[in-house]
């Protein structure tokens, strides 16, 4: 193992060497006006996208009040409005750790930008989310408002357009129709009410339309939820109704048809029950087609569960450090690395994205085409790779219902050449199209391992003033800071502040985020970059950014105002709260106290 170990480093080190001479630098698309960043820090998502969507015809088509009480095509005018509407979902793109936000707005406004051309993002992974509803308009229960959306998981790598495929966007919500017999629904008088609940949310059926076309839909409150029915009322005859069952197991994109029955009747008395049917929209349609129907996909049997990512004795979404002190003489890591993979409906597809902060590891997988695969279809000479560091690979993985990957041999031994933060980024898909997602995050960080050398630090120019103590602004001036990161560059910038002489100001400039919960000046908002950069002197965006140091400054014009400001407190007192993060995931803090002058 030893030697197989040494041969693939060997490998990795020499094809990063050489691939470091060969990347071409200016794409030719590198002048499309979408804004210039370092060489090899960006790549690109492509100006290609089509979104698409699996609709719910019976709600699309048929509307509240409608006496038909069949199913109908779609027609030509209705699944364009479907497709007209689209132009109004919600899209967001943003970080795998959710700390920038490249992109937020309309479905519209991002097919716009991109026509402009593909759009430079920094290297890393992304995730892609579309919904058709605001989060403000989405309600807890609500009568024909089926909710659609997906997410979508994606890398930019260096220097190169990434495309996006089809974006499928499905049912959100869970659906749920009442249906019973017209001779039933006679012998319940009037006042009968049957209810369905899900949590606080109860929505009550028109005792009128238990024909099964009134359709009430849900925000599942967890992967899976309990739904509570409940019939209340009397007999024409005489004698008081009330029953009540809990269907249970019931997810996102489900539609749940109820039909109330009789289970027996004893001496005129009627026992009610209910039989529910789970549909499932199985067909994949283009938003402009003239089909969409739901598919049956059981009857009074829970659906296959959804995949799940575990890794033995740890949380994905802590970051986990590599350390020399993990590694025997044999250069193997003592942490099992055991990633285990729960599939009921059996694996379909196994995608792996890896990232990194460390440019040479990146480019030493770009070199060697490991750098996004699936397991399922990887083959040749990049399998063999892979099945050194303890992936399964084709038929070990697809179709398998159960898999546990052992990686912590070779493959940690080789990541701790790189410093830097690397992540794996995994979704295995079923045979159902469900998917699990979980991200590995391993940090090398050879310089912490021990202690804090290297540590980011924050120093008070100014006066050569101790930044834990108050500086009292008697003179009208720049009052300047300097912020080192040496290990990997400036990776989060967070500034709050304490003032509540200021709060006023804040509120009406609507810069209140800088109380709480603070701007990162790596990725101010428009308000914040454009406030705190001109107005006030604080570096924003690729000026702080993988910064290895910055000057900070609060101006002088900036602090004249403050020094001006009047309130019940005398003097007023300012508190700037600094929190400077680095690549390798090393923190400092500081708190620039500002003190009006006497008066």
């Amino acid at each position: 193992m030893k030697t197989t170990f040494t041969g693939l480093l060997t490998a990795l080190t020499l094809g990063a060497l050489t691939l470091t001479g060969c990347v071409n630098e200016e794409p030719p698309y590198k002048q499309t006006g979408t804004g210039s960043t370092t060489s090899g820090s960006t790549g690109y998502l492509s100006g290609e996208m089509n979104l698409r969507v699996i609709y719910d015809a019976q709600t699309d088509t048929q509307t509240d009040d409608t006496e038909d009480a069949t199913q109908t095509p779609p027609t030509q005018q209705s699944t364009t409005r479907a497709e007209l509407a689209t132009d109004d979902y919600r899209v967001r793109i943003v970080s795998a750790d959710g700390l920038n936000t490249p992109f937020e707005g309309s479905y519209a406004e991002l097919k716009a930008r991109l026509a402009e051309g593909p759009m430079e993002l920094p290297i890393g992974s992304y995730d892609l989310t579309v919904r058709s509803h605001a989060d403000t308009e989405l309600q807890a229960a609500a009568w024909n408002m089926p909710v659609y959306g997906t997410s979508y998981a994606f890398s930019i790598r260096k220097d190169e357009t990434t495309p996006v495929d089809d974006i499928v966007c499905t049912l959100q919500n869970i659906k749920v129709t009442l249906l019973c017999s017209a001779d039933l629904a006679d012998q319940l008088a009037d006042d009968t009410k049957a209810s369905v609940s899900l949590g606080d949310a109860v929505l009550e059926f028109d005792k009128a339309k238990w024909d099964g076309q009134q359709a009430a839909f849900f925000m599942p409150a967890g992967e899976t939820n309990d739904l509570e029915f409940l019939l209340t009322g009397t007999f024409v005859e005489g004698g008081d109704v009330s029953f009540s069952r809990t269907i249970s197991g019931v997810k996102a994109g489900q539609w749940r048809k109820i039909e109330l029955v009789i289970a027996y009747a004893d001496q005129g008395g009627i026992k009610f029950d209910i039989q529910v049917d789970n549909f499932v929209l199985d067909e994949t349609i283009t938003i402009n087609g003239s089909e969409g129907v739901w598919e049956p996909g059981y009857e009074e049997t829970p659906l296959v569960e959804a995949p799940t990512l575990a890794w033995t004795g740890h949380d994905f979404s802590e970051t986990f450090q590599l350390k020399a002190s993990m590694f025997d003489e044999e250069s193997l890591c003592s942490e099992p690395f055991e990633i285990v993979a729960t599939v009921p409906g059996k694996v379909a597809r196994f995608d792996i994205a890896i990232s990194s902060t460390n440019e040479q590891f990146m480019a030493s997988l770009r070199e060697l085409k490991i750098e996004q695969f699936d397991l399922c279809t990887i083959s040749g000479t990049e399998a063999t790779m892979l099945q050194g560091f303890g992936f399964p690979v084709g038929d070990q993985v697809k179709g398998q219902t159960d898999k546990t990957f052992y990686i912590g041999g070779q493959l940690p031994s080789m990541l701790y050449a790189f410093e830097g933060t690397h992540t794996f980024a995994f979704t295995v898909t079923d045979e159902e199209g469900q998917q699990a997602r979980a991200t590995l995050t391993l940090l090398v960080d050879k310089a912490h391992e021990e202690g804090t050398a290297n540590a980011p630090t924050i120093v008070m120019v100014t006066d050569n003033h101790d930044i834990a103590e108050p500086y009292v602004m008697n003179e009208i001036k720049d009052i300047e800071i300097a912020i080192s990161a040496p290990n990997g560059g400036i990776k989060e910038l967070l500034v709050t502040v304490d003032a509540p002489a200021l709060e006023p100001l804040l509120e009406e400039i609507g810069l209140t985020t800088l109380v709480t919960p603070g701007v990162d000046l790596c990725y101010p908002d428009q308000t914040a970059a454009e406030v705190l950069g001109s107005v006030v002197g604080f570096p924003v965006g690729e000026q702080v950014l993988n910064q290895t140091s910055i000057p900070f400054k609060v101006g002088a014009d900036f602090v004249q105002i403050l020094a001006g400001l009047e309130s019940a407190e005398s003097p007023c007192t300012f508190k700037f709260n600094l929190r400077v993060t680095d690549n390798a995931g090393g923190s400092t803090s500081a708190t620039l106290t500002l003190v009006q002058p006497a008066k």
